[in-house]
């Protein structure tokens, strides 16, 4: 297994940032989207981020979601993610975390629903 992590930004505006991510979200790949997000938390802006690439999602790798999910919601910002991939969504729906965690179906949904 490939067990990286690549986070690519594909919109960059003041109040809204969103990106794609490739690869593995586990214990070795999750400092990677910290990072990512720490660049982009700027008090108030709304990030989209697209999991459609993301193959494995392991325990940190949620633990991580909802830790940022809580973080930017407390900064005022939302944190909403789009096109799950089957291997995540799975994840996410058995743990019953989608009652949690703001999915969308789609980028472009994700971005309407931010209001942008």
């Amino acid at each position: 297994m490939n067990d990286s992590l690549v986070i690519r930004t594909t919109h960059d505006a003041p109040s809204l940032v969103v990106a794609r991510a490739q690869g593995v979200l586990d214990a070795s790949t999750v400092p990677t989207l910290l990072s990512w997000v720490a660049a982009h938390r700027a008090a108030g802006r709304h990030i989209v981020l697209n999991l459609a690439g993301v193959s494995f999602i392991a325990s940190s790798g949620v633990g991580a979601l909802l830790s940022l999910d809580e973080e930017l919601r407390d900064d005022g910002a939302s944190f909403r993610l789009a096109q799950l991939s089957p291997g995540v969504d799975s994840v996410l729906r058995l743990l019953n975390l989608d009652q949690f965690l703001t999915i969308e179906p789609s980028e472009e949904a994700a971005i309407a629903a931010a209001g942008h």
